[in-house]
């Protein structure tokens, strides 16, 4: 994160000097005076960085709301796996609701007016076996597979049997756009879990050393500065520190 700020700092000073040199050489090479032209230059590099600042900053939040979809649907992929077969017809039930009414037909179908859906959102990947199974239901509706994955085969048969796919990016869209999102997702780790789990590792015994090496340094660079009081009195806590996880903390196993 800090050499990412430091690079995108480094960019815009760079941009603000470029851009403000060159203007200075034309502005100079037009007759224009010195002052003058040097007021010209220094307007013209601050609106070239804001520029790219702007530009910087636009393509970072894209890249991070990039980021954060794509873990947002991992964990919905997740959940839906983990979830019971009913819990499964029961949630594509309700999403696929918003757009025109629909029923159940047993576990993991479902069927409209006109389609029939068949749900697979287990962790193996659609098969052949699944797509045949599927085409052989009599029906006059047409047919749609709901899946989490496939393999290539397998959606390869099902676009010869005229078998429409709906693939999961297409269904974390319309979570995302009715904002269907489940409020507690399987698999994922409790907050107070999470908590305990990263105070073990900050206090594992392995971390003393660590410590250790962090106090020690301090010591050393007390003689070098002039806020040595400092520097002892922090590293008297880190040794301190270091000694107690030594004896206190927590085994490696444990974390």
């Amino acid at each position: 994160m800090v050499m990412k700020k430091t690079a995108f700092i480094s960019d815009v000073i760079f941009t603000f000097f470029a851009v403000g040199l060159c203007t200075l050489c034309v502005f100079r090479y037009l007759r224009i005076s010195l002052p003058t032209a040097t007021i010209l230059s220094i307007i013209c590099g601050s609106l070239a960085a804001c520029s790219v600042s702007f530009l910087l900053q636009s393509k970072r939040k894209t890249v991070f709301l990039k980021k954060s979809d794509e873990a947002k649907k991992e964990k919905l992929l997740l959940h839906l796996a983990l979830s019971s077969d009913e819990q499964k017809t029961e949630y594509f039930e309700h999403l696929l609701a918003f757009s025109k009414p629909i029923h159940r037909f047993g576990k993991l179908r479902l069927y409209t007016e006109d389609t029939f859906y068949q749900i697979h959102y287990g962790f193996t990947p659609l098969s052949l076996e699944n797509v045949a199974a599927f085409s052989r239901l009599k029906t006059d509706k047409s047919k749609t597979i709901i899946y989490r994955s496939a393999q290539e085969d397998a959606l390869a048969l099902a676009a010869r049997l005229g078998i429409e796919t709906i693939p999961p990016e297409k269904i974390f869209t319309l979570v995302k756009e009715h904002d269907v999102f489940p409020l507690q997702y399987l698999g994922e780790e409790q907050p107070q879990n999470k908590r305990q789990r990263r105070l073990r590792i900050c206090f594992s015994k392995r971390n003393g050393k660590r410590f250790f090496a962090s106090g020690l340094a301090l010591f050393v660079l007390s003689v070098l500065t002039p806020f040595a009081y400092y520097y002892l009195i922090y590293g008297g806590l880190l040794l301190l520190l270091s000694a107690i996880i030594r004896v206190f903390g927590y085994e490696a196993a444990d974390v």
